[in-house]
């Protein structure tokens, strides 16, 4: 099956993104690994496991000889060296001996930490990766699925006369469609990059894998599409009306006769700022941009990577 030139330039945009979220996460995501070579860390708890043994090992000698002291002697001053042995040296010397091990165990623990934390941060840092991939590449895949549904509008002009069958109905079904296959690749991507990478919670405890947190999942995202379609398709149709933005809501025809998509990257990133403010409502979180849960800069460079790859690619 032949590639057409759209598909090619969104493979390319796709590579292109997956190629910078490999290389700039810490940009793109706002990621930040904690740091620590987790095989040194366990080398210095090793080191202090054997300083602990050292010590205990050395004790039991000098234990050994301080009791022949008490077993061989008497008098007051064997009973006071004693009473300092077991009750003041004895116990410290055991104190500083678990201080070492305390502190073994403290280093191991942050090394595993480290290990599970930065791990669970790639497979994020993939699964937005990924995300914007699919974004990017989702423009030709939205184009043909309009294009079938609109095809299917000649249907309607012979079974009804009625105008809102005839222009709203395509319309609402596509919105419909688009939502629920975009939502669909937001539930199967992360999920298998989740199953992938062996993470079975978020780093908020929620069950990655369960039906329903994907379902709740698959709901946020096809609600927030659908706000995303209006908003586009609305952006574009008040845009054409106004005299001041008609022109740049016309697409670039490149001197060959290839019509790139630039006409609607305005509607597009205002349509991609509401589905993000649309998915923080359904989370309970404050929508607006700036607030704690809000949209960050960071999820605008994002914006901007994948809607502005996705206006250059060729119109089918």
């Amino acid at each position: 099956m032949p590639v057409g030139l759209a598909s090619k330039v969104a493979l390319g945009g796709m590579a292109g993104a997956g190629l910078a979220g490999a290389l700039a996460p810490e940009f793109l995501f706002g990621v930040s690994y904690l740091e620590g070579d987790p095989d040194r860390i366990r080398e210095a708890a090793d080191v202090l496991d054997e300083i602990a043994d050292a010590i205990d090992e050395r004790f039991q000698e000098e234990n050994a000889a301080a009791e022949v002291v008490w077993q061989k002697s008497s008098g007051d001053a064997v009973d006071a060296f004693k009473a300092f042995w077991n009750d003041e040296y004895g116990p410290a010397i055991l104190m500083v001996s678990l201080k070492h091990r305390d502190a073994a165990n403290a280093c191991r623990a942050y090394a595993d930490v480290i290990e599970k934390v930065n791990h669970a941060l790639r497979v994020l840092c993939w699964i937005m990766t990924v995300d914007m991939m699919f974004t990017i590449g989702y423009q030709v895949l939205t184009w043909k699925l309009f294009q079938a549904i609109m095809t299917r509008r000649a249907i309607l002009l012979k079974l009804t006369g009625k105008r809102y069958v005839i222009r709203l109905l395509p319309l609402f079904s596509y919105w419909v469609a688009d939502s629920a296959a975009y939502a669909t690749g937001e539930v199967v991507l992360p999920m298998a990059l989740n199953y992938a990478g062996g993470i079975k919670t978020d780093l908020a405890g929620n069950d990655v894998r369960s039906v329903g947190y994907n379902l709740t999942t698959f709901r946020e995202h096809f609600v927030a599409n659908m706000v995303f379609d209006g908003v586009a398709d609305g952006g574009m149709a008040l845009m054409a009306k106004v005299p001041g933005l008609r022109t740049l809501a016309t697409n670039i025809t490149l001197p060959n006769g290839t019509v790139l998509n630039t006409g609607s990257a305005i509607p597009r990133m205002a349509a991609s700022t509401t589905y993000s403010m649309a998915l923080d409502a359904q989370h309970g979180d404050n929508p607006l941009p700036g607030s704690e849960n809000g949209l960050t800069k960071e999820e605008m460079y994002q914006k901007f990577l994948i809607h502005g790859t996705r206006s250059f690619i060729p119109r089918l």
